[in-house]
């Protein structure tokens, strides 16, 4: 039985339909499991395996599962002595862990952190590994550019739990009942089984969903073990290219109109409104790269920017637009004032429609 939950409500396909986001369906290791359908994502209860892969992957933790939390572990892990992650040990894949995670343990910890693929290569579902070298590689790069020597590295460990918790789990007859499907997710033979509680679209949430802005979890513990090792961030950079959590960007001003659906949509509150909605500010430290500004800005005036510094991502808020907003001559609405036309962009559209109309006549 599927494990999986999904909060219709987190997806970043509920604040804007046409989101190319489909990051959970590509790291999907079954065919099929999850697809897009009206614009939206659907899960494959029957042939979900609760690898938690869609889990890790999701930029707005819109994914989770039952039985295992992202958070616990996290915190769990932090506590203990071990720095071993492994699929029969504390995960139930060790492609669900996001490489923010895995920074801030890095950080916390005073450790290299060790994801073990050991049993990959068993593994039915081992085409995850190719996931789990991407974590890694992208902590590791956040890692360098932080000037912190500890790593996270990929050992074959396969680690194997002590005989007498194996012994439980062949009572249970646990691997009987998944050997078919994957080697890897032995983490859930002494779990419960919990029924899957999928929220439903409703249209009154969504009409209210834009205003709630949510930060993930995972980005709460990646910014708090930044601030709290005081490590000096001064000249020290990101390139965009190379991260997939966050992004640095900028606002061509004069194509600009104010018009509000930028910050309106954004899901973390990453980009809001400032000094009475006269300019729009951009806090990089929230922004989880979803893309949604871009593809729904209607003047494609919102761009990325080639690197982030690392004190502009922890600490500061950004202000991308300024605006002076007057009232148009001819409709008295008022619109961002570029120093030239006196008359909103609306109207001068509707008077060049006209012109055109003439000219046709003529």
């Amino acid at each position: 039985m599927s494990r999986l939950n999904f909060d219709v409500y987190s997806c970043v396909r509920t604040y804007y339909r046409y989101s190319s986001c489909q990051k959970c369906i590509d790291v999907c290791p079954i065919e099929e499991t999850l697809y897009i359908e009206n614009d939206k994502i659907h899960i494959n209860e029957d042939k979900c395996i609760s690898c938690g892969a869609c889990v890790g992957v999701c930029p707005t933790e819109a994914f989770s599962l039952n039985g295992f939390s992202l958070k616990d572990f996290y915190e769990k892990f932090l506590e203990s002595g071990e720095n071993l992650i492994s699929c029969k040990l504390n995960v139930p894949c060790v492609s669900s862990i996001d490489s923010q995670y895995l920074i801030a343990a890095a950080i916390e910890k005073d450790s290299d952190i060790i994801l073990d693929v050991g049993h990959c290569k068993n593994c039915q579902i081992g085409q995850l590994k190719n996931r789990i070298e991407d974590i890694a590689n992208e902590a590791n790069y956040v890692l360098k550019q932080l000037g912190v020597e500890n790593k996270v590295k990929l050992e074959e460990v396969a680690y194997e739990k002590p005989e007498e918790e194996k012994k439980i789990e062949n009572r249970r007859n646990f691997l009987k009942r998944f050997a078919k499907q994957t080697a890897g997710l032995a983490f859930w033979a002494l779990m419960p089984d919990i029924p899957v509680e999928n929220k439903e679209e409703n249209e009154e949430i969504v009409k209210n969903l834009v205003e709630e802005k949510v930060v993930p979890y995972k980005r709460e513990v990646f910014i708090k073990a930044i601030k709290s090792s005081e490590i000096d961030l001064k000249d020290k950079y990101l390139e965009i290219d190379k991260i997939s959590f966050t992004s640095e960007k900028w606002i061509d001003n004069k194509k600009c109109t104010n018009c509000y659906v930028c910050y309106h949509m954004c899901p973390t509150g990453a980009l809001r409104e400032g000094n009475q909605k006269l300019s729009i500010l951009f806090e990089p430290s929230l922004c989880v790269k979803c893309r949604i500004c871009h593809e729904m800005c209607p003047e494609d005036c919102l761009h990325l920017s080639d690197k982030l510094e690392l004190d502009t991502f922890a600490n500061k808020i950004e202000v991308l637009a300024e605006h002076i907003m007057i009232p148009c001559e001819e409709c008295m609405t008022p619109f961002s004032y570029k120093g030239d036309s006196t008359i909103c962009p609306r109207c001068r559209k509707l008077e060049d429609e006209i012109k055109d109309l003439l000219k046709i006549g003529d």
